[in-house]
């Protein structure tokens, strides 16, 4: 079954455009040769066609003033827009001779707007329907002579209709075939690539922003050299002036200790930057890492606490890992704890292709038009934050090839998984040397 989904508005008002412009046209054609029979006083029932293209007119109306309001649209709206024009342009053929009226290969039009447009179940859908209304007209209809080819003699039998009207229903069943197949095709690879190119320039502008943001931290770093240097000058010469001092000197004490701090963080940044250092990776095994990490990060928050659990129960797998990642899962788990002073949850899980960490906060979670921009752009829902934490967490993760998803907890707070491969050579490995144990 198709899944529901909505055109985007531009998309959802030119497509309607389109498809009210088609029907004008059909429309002004079939009422040209309903004047056209008038004029010639051909023998019609023309009662119920004038109410039938009265009905298609008051639709036509309805359809234009929609196009005046801004609305969204759906797969299903369209459905029943095409099957619409297939219903009525039966009657209208039913009431005209037919099968044998030349307008009946309009039934190719909703076929090949669907195939352009909607899902291939829709299109197929409408393909089926279209080709049962062909076939009713075969045989039930109100006949015109004059649209009536001459009779074969060997086609004359039984009441069937002649060869040339089968043969134009064999050319419908092949061209509804081969539209709804082919540009089904076609029309898929064409959004398939429509969405990989959006993905692309969606990608390209966050590493803009990332290379933006690196930059600016590099020449942060160079500026704050000089100064913390002065102050470090400043604070020993300042120790020399007043050894007599104890209540003081420890102050200065504190003071040379928080600038070796941040001259030490200075440091670390730089060298984390630097090309050389920046593919370097390890293995480990995930509870040694995760140990490794909470341990880092306990001494950053040490007041938020911790819930954690590994659900996998089997051998751990190795896994890939870096600076980056480390403080990719960091930034992470402050934006929970930033959310949910009170306590957060963290789970691990693991099977033979992936390993996943989950990070729940019980926070008030993010509402679904941020949602929507996490990660991608930077944007924070934190009156001091600056949104650069988590843009910077999901591109270092999706270099290591893993994924992060970000959703509501139906209770309360926000979930945000993170999914990345193990290695599988040393799982196999692993597996080889059990197997030979039990050998």
């Amino acid at each position: 079954m198709a899944d529901t989904r909505f055109f985007p508005l531009a998309a959802a008002q030119l497509n309607l455009q389109r498809l009210l412009l088609i029907r004008l046209i059909v429309y002004v054609c079939q009422l040209s040769a309903l004047v056209f029979a008038w004029i010639l006083d051909y023998s019609l029932e023309y009662t119920p066609i004038i109410i039938v293209m009265g009905f298609i007119l008051a639709i036509n109306a309805w359809v234009f003033f929609r196009l005046l309001h801004q609305s969204m649209v759906n797969d299903q709206e369209f459905l029943w827009h095409l099957l619409f024009d297939v219903l009525t342009l039966t009657l209208l053929l039913y009431f005209g001779g037919g099968a044998s009226n030349p307008f009946v290969s309009f039934f190719l039009v909703p076929i090949t707007i669907s195939a352009a447009i909607l899902p291939w179940t829709y299109t197929w859908a409408v393909a089926g329907i279209s080709l049962a209304c062909y076939t009713f007209l075969l045989f039930f209809y109100r006949p015109l002579s004059i649209l009536m080819p001459a009779e074969m003699d060997m086609n004359s039998m039984g009441g069937l209709p002649n060869l040339h009207i089968i043969g134009m229903w064999c050319n419908f069943i092949v061209s509804a075939v081969l539209i709804t197949y082919f540009v089904v095709k076609m029309a898929t690879e064409i959004r398939s690539q429509d969405i990989k190119l959006n993905d692309y320039r969606e990608d390209n502008m966050r590493n803009e922003q990332i290379l933006a943001v690196a930059t600016q931290a590099a020449g942060t770093a160079h500026e704050l050299g000089t100064p913390l240097n002065t102050m470090t000058i400043l604070v020993r010469e300042m120790a020399d002036d007043y050894q007599e001092n104890p209540a003081l000197m420890k102050d200065i004490a504190t003071l040379e200790m928080q600038l070796a701090s941040c001259k030490k963080s200075l440091q670390e940044m730089v060298k984390r930057a630097d090309l050389r250092n920046a593919g370097m990776v390890r293995q480990s095994a995930i509870p040694e890492f995760i140990e490794q990490l909470l341990e880092q990060w306990s001494l950053l928050r040490p007041e938020v606490r911790l819930n954690q659990e590994f659900i996998a129960t089997d051998e751990p797998p190795q896994i890939h890992i870096d600076s980056t990642l480390q403080q990719a899962i960091v930034n992470i788990l402050n934006n929970a704890a930033d959310a949910s002073p009170e306590g957060i949850d963290l789970a691990v899980d693991w099977n033979a292709d992936n390993w996943t960490l989950t990070v729940r906060d019980y926070g008030k979670g993010v509402d679904e038009e941020m949602m929507a921009y996490l990660g991608s752009e930077i944007v924070s829902n934190k009156e001091k934050g600056m949104g650069v934490g988590m843009i910077l967490s999901q591109a270092s993760i999706e270099r290591m090839g893993g994924e992060v998803s970000i959703s509501s907890h139906p209770e309360q707070g926000t979930l945000t998984q993170i999914r990345l491969p193990v290695l599988h050579t040393n799982t196999q490995a692993s597996r080889q040397r059990n197997s030979r144990r039990h050998d």
